[in-house]
């Protein structure tokens, strides 16, 4: 593999899963899981479809980023690495702190009646107070990713630079069915004395967690023949994906095994890895290609992803009020977050200096730039 070789593949992967996203958060109105906003009537069909979700799409984004650190790093020090994530994560987490996230709980305060002022007041009186959410008004909400991944850079840095001298001594093979059990250890042991918070501090479990599948990608994109290997055993790779959810699916219903024990931790992250497998396997056989669709969502899916929260929480605000039955709502506030994110960033993101900084993007001179060396060379995740 060239050094400067990119991958068209991983940014397919990459824009699909934050646009499943979409379809995730806006499932939360109708679950009833206690999200910021909720509907009174639920949709049972989208439990199961949410459940499985919701062990796919983060760790699939965090594989993906571990991958776009050794791409990164074959060409910058882990200098320039460290300054260029910083401006493209912690910047727009911190702008995002106060400028998009608020409005999440603005509405979330409306709906539970504990806030009857309008938004400027509340972000005033309420969110400049800076104490911690839930107790408080302050939060990084869904952008708890971007927190993670931008102190992941610091801790993983020297152990990606030495490694980045040695990959070539690690080949593609059965050692990577394996990776599933330090997930499953890890959920095992921390999940019951660390419950999912993303809050940073004591939230070990999911700290952990997303720390080995980012050291994942960066391990699997450094190993020649990795995504061939995936690509070569994709089939497999599916059907025992289903194979695991059906047969852990049959064994607690008839509890033979339970939610919360080593049993189900082992499952569910046999059944992540191997699911994991298969999209980088189906991804590299069928996603390695580039055209103006990829050219424009590659940009635009990290700031469609900033955005895509609050306004989920914002128009089902306005939409769980409406008498519409819940399906015509989930469609309502899917469509409407779809079109106004993507018109937001056509319309105003893309096209300043000053808003392609604080959402992470390049100039617009260096993008044009990349565009072209790339449109020879084939796509990158970064």
């Amino acid at each position: 593999m060239e050094s400067s070789e990119r991958y068209d593949f991983l940014d397919w992967l990459r824009v699909i899963a934050i646009f499943v996203l979409l379809f995730f958060h806006t499932g939360m109105i109708f679950v009833g899981w206690g999200w910021h906003v909720m509907n009174e009537q639920r949709i049972e069909s989208l439990v199961i479809p949410m459940d499985i979700s919701h062990r796919l799409r983060m760790p699939l984004l965090f594989v993906i980023a571990g991958a776009g650190m050794w791409f990164a790093l074959q060409r910058r020090t882990g200098a320039q690495l460290f300054k260029e994530r910083t401006v493209r994560l912690l910047l727009p987490l911190v702008i995002g702190m106060f400028l998009v996230v608020p409005p999440q709980i603005f509405y979330e305060r409306l709906f539970q009646g504990q806030w009857h002022g309008g938004f400027l007041q509340f972000f005033w009186e309420r969110t400049l107070q800076f104490r911690p959410y839930p107790a408080g008004d302050f939060s990084w909400h869904h952008l708890w990713f971007i927190v993670y991944l931008y102190v992941y850079v610091p801790l993983l840095l020297p152990l990606m630079i030495w490694w980045r001298n040695r990959a070539e001594k690690l080949q593609a093979g059965a050692w990577m069915y394996v990776m599933a059990l330090p997930l499953a250890i890890n959920e095992a042991v921390l999940k019951p004395l660390f419950p999912e918070a993303h809050t940073l501090v004591n939230d070990w479990y999911i700290f952990n967690h997303y720390l080995l599948l980012t050291v994942y990608g960066y391990l699997l994109a450094s190993t020649p023949g990795s995504w061939q290997w995936f690509a070569a055993r994709r089939h497999q790779f599916a059907v025992g994906g289903v194979a695991v959810y059906v047969i852990a699916t049959l064994l607690f219903e008839q509890a033979v095994i339970h939610r919360d024990t080593p049993a189900d931790a082992l499952v569910a992250n046999v059944f992540t890895w191997l699911c994991l497998m298969a999209f980088l396997g189906y991804g590299y056989r069928h996603l390695s290609f580039c055209n103006p669709l990829l050219r424009w969502a590659r940009d635009a899916s990290y700031p469609i992803y900033i955005l895509h929260q609050t306004l989920i929480v914002a128009i089902g605000y306005y939409a769980v009020q409406a008498a519409w039955s819940p399906w015509t709502k989930y469609w309502v506030v899917l469509i409407a977050t779809l079109v106004s994110c993507c018109l937001l960033y056509e319309l105003v993101v893309r096209r300043f200096g000053f808003t392609r900084f604080v959402f992470g993007m390049k100039r617009r001179r260096a993008a044009d730039s990349q565009a072209v060396v790339t449109s020879a060379r084939g796509s990158a995740v970064v």
